[in-house]
This record gives structure tokens, sequence and C-alpha cells, in this order.
């Protein structure tokens, strides 16, 4: 699936599930801040944002958040000895693309998800949570 098909399909479920509150066009809202987040121009307030902080939640805080027993935080921080942070939400070198791969294919023990647990709406909307417009985001990294 292309990158476009998987953003025409998040944008259509974020419009099926969001709507717009004002009457106004939820073209405004929704569409274009999901459409320009692989151009790095996305509107950290958008629906897409929060819904892909709901992901990230749900599936990756489990073993990606601070603490002690955090599987991902502590394999990451293993290997990139402080390189790089171990906190995916610290991270600015991740790209959906990345983030898309991680999570269809796995990595060591990390598991791969499959759609039915992860659909390609919400793993689009988790590539913007974790990209740009997560800096802004609610939980993201500057909203800490």
């Amino acid at each position: 699936m292309t990158q476009r098909t998987i953003l025409a399909l998040a944008a259509s479920a974020l419009l099926v599930a969001c709507g717009s509150s004002d009457g106004g066009s939820a073209d405004d809202e929704v569409v274009a801040p999901v459409f320009d987040t692989y151009g790095y121009a996305a509107d950290p307030s958008a629906k897409g944002v929060e819904l892909g902080r709901q992901v990230y939640t749900q599936w990756c805080a489990i073993c990606h958040e601070a603490g002690p027993g955090m599987a991902g935080t502590e394999a990451l921080e293993r290997k990139y000895k402080g390189e790089l942070p171990p906190l995916l939400r610290e991270r600015d070198d991740l790209t959906p693309e990345t983030i898309e791969s991680f999570v269809r294919e796995g990595v060591k023990s990390m598991p791969y998800f499959r759609k039915t647990e992860i659909s390609d709406e919400e793993l689009a909307t988790l590539g913007l949570y974790l990209t740009e417009a997560r800096d802004q985001a609610p939980g993201g990294r500057l909203a800490k």
C-alpha cells in the first residue's frame, strides 16, 4: 500500500470518527493536517495527533515509556548507549516510514503488529504522533 493510499484511508477514517465540530469543513480540521504530516507541516492540535497518542498509549507505552521493567526502553538504552534517547517520544530521528516498518515487521524481541491490531489508519496517526507533531501534542515531548 502506498503512503498516499494510507494517508487517504487515515483521512477518511478520521472524517468519519471526528467529523466537524463547528459545522465547518472537516477537511480543514482533519484531512489537511494528516496529508501534511509527511511534509512535517502537521497541525499539532489536529485530532489525528490525539488519535495517534491514543494508539501509542494502548500499544507502545507498555514497553516504551520511562521506568523500570520497560523492555523496549531498556533495549534501546542498551543499543544506543546514550547516543540516542531510549524513549520513543523523545526521538527526533523517527520517520513515519521507520515507525511503519518496526510496527509491521517487528524487530528483535519486539513483535510485529497485524492490521487487525493496529489498522493502517491507526498506524498513520501513530506516525503523525511520533514525528514532528508530537512535540506539542498532549503527552508529547514538550507537553510533559
